[in-house]
This record gives C-alpha cells, structure tokens and sequence, in this order.
C-alpha cells in the first residue's frame, strides 16, 4: 500500500502539468491507474533509477550501506570511549561499500585517531587507508564568544526588527573578536556523524530508459485488459539515484506494448513525451 500511495502522490502531481484525455481516473495495480474515456487506457508508473537497483554499485544500495556504515562507526566510536565531535563523510562512487561492519570499524578507528584534530576538511592523506571515502569534514570544538561589550555597539545585540544590516555587522564583529582570540570550547550538543554525499548528474541514459521499458513490457501479461497502454517514468529530483538531465533531443525508442512513454520530473514539470516505434511486426 505504501508504494501505491506513492505511485498516486506522483500521478496526482503529473496529471496537474499534462493534458490527460477526459475520462473517469480509477486507482488500480497492473497497471497502475485506469482512465475510463472514450477508451481504456492503463498507465504503468515506474521511477528512473539510474542503475537498477538490484546491482551492488548502485545509488539505491549504496545509499543506503553508507548511512549503515557511519552510524554503526559511531556506535563503536562512542563505545570504545571517544569524544564528543562531528563527522561528516562524502563517499568515493568508485570504491563502493562491500563489507559494511568492517568498514564501521575502520571508522571508528578513524575517529579516534582524528578526534584532537582541528575543526575543517580534512587531507585525503589523512583517510588513505579508508578508499571508500572522498571528503571528510571534522568539527571538535565550538568559539568560546566574550561578553565583553563592544564598543560600536554598546547596547548589546541590536534587535533584528532594527534592521538586518546593523544586526549583521554585530555578528560579523563578533564573529572576528572570538577568531582573533582563538579560544574554544568542547562542543556543547551531542556530536553527530552523517553523510553528506556529494553527486553529479549527467543526462538520461537511452540504454537505461529502454531496459526500463522492457522490464515494464515483460510484466505487460499481468495487466488490465485495456485499449492502450502508456508508461509514465518518474525522475524524482530528491532522490540521488535518479537525478538526472531528462531532455535528450531525437530520442527513439521502441516498444510493442506502450502507445506513449513519458518522462517526468515532478516540481521541474520537465516532460518529455516519446511515441514509440515498434519492436516487432505484429
């Protein structure tokens, strides 16, 4: 049920920025939405994964090993007696995770080797034995502000209703005074290790989208019997392992089930709408 609602939430979305023939909208599975009109039509939702998601290497699976891994890491970290600090792992796509409690605990011991180190990036150096990593950022301690007044505001704090520019200059200045002085503190919350993976996004693979059209053709028996069939291709921008560039010019694909395939990123309202040859002679 949780994946028909979010097969709904996107056509919902959908039929909001396309034209749909008129007809009567009826929520099924097999296909997965039924328009009654002046023909049946049944429209197939899928989401355009990158690379299929049973594949190791993929963004689907990998995604979810690195949260696993880092928060697992900081399970040990904590429990071998480690400081209170932050972490944040941006992960290499080139070496993706095979063994995720063993690289929890070669995690763990990165922490405990870094964490007397400065606030900042850290060097790749510093990580070398971690191939699975490509960035590191390392926060271990707070500024420690004074509360000696200044003297170009001797009032204190000016208040934000006062006006955005005077009360940013405060901050600025008291930013500067509590760097100059470079006194710190232990950081004050409880210390937190995430991920945050960066990506790059390339323009939608043709290989991909029509091994997509044929996984969604050889379940085409199970369906609805109905007059045509259209398959609607979700490319949902908040999700790593789907974000892409959808617009590719001269597009040609082909199928013996699908009138129409359609492309559509929700919030973008980036539609591509492909008629497809046949695959075969009927």
């Amino acid at each position: 049920m949780k994946q028909q609602a979010i097969e709904q939430h996107y056509f919902e979305m959908f039929r909001k920025a396309y034209a749909l023939p008129p007809g009567d909208i009826i929520y099924a599975d097999k296909p997965d939405v039924l328009l009654n009109g002046a023909q049946k039509l049944g429209i197939e939702i899928t989401n355009f994964y990158v690379v299929e998601g049973a594949s190791p290497a993929s963004e689907q699976v990998q995604g979810k090993l690195r949260k696993t891994a880092v928060a697992e890491g900081h399970r040990l970290f904590k429990e071998s007696g480690g400081k209170n600090i932050d972490l944040t792992f941006s992960f290499d796509k080139k070496h993706p995770i095979q063994n995720v409690k063993d690289l929890a605990k070669r995690l763990a011991a990165f922490g405990r080797r870094v964490e007397d180190g400065d606030n900042g990036a850290l060097r790749k150096d510093v990580f070398k034995d971690l191939p699975e990593l490509d960035f590191v950022y390392l926060y271990t301690r707070e500024l420690q502000y004074s509360d000696e007044p200044d003297p170009k505001f001797p009032n204190g704090q000016p208040d934000p209703s006062e006006g955005f520019t005077a009360y940013a200059e405060y901050a600025n200045r008291r930013e500067a005074r509590a760097l100059q002085r470079g006194i710190y503190k232990p950081l004050q919350s409880p210390g937190r290790w995430q991920v945050g993976q960066g990506h790059s996004f390339g323009l939608m693979s043709i290989k991909r989208l029509t091994e997509i059209i044929g996984e969604k053709e050889a379940k085409a028996k199970q369906y609805v019997p109905c007059d045509a069939y259209w398959l609607l291709i979700i490319v949902d921008f908040m999700d790593a392992a789907q974000e892409q560039e959808i617009r590719i010019d001269g597009l040609t694909v082909k199928s013996d089930v699908f009138q129409k395939i359609i492309v559509y990123k929700p919030n973008f309202e980036h539609i591509v709408e492909i008629t497809p040859q046949l695959a075969s002679t009927r």
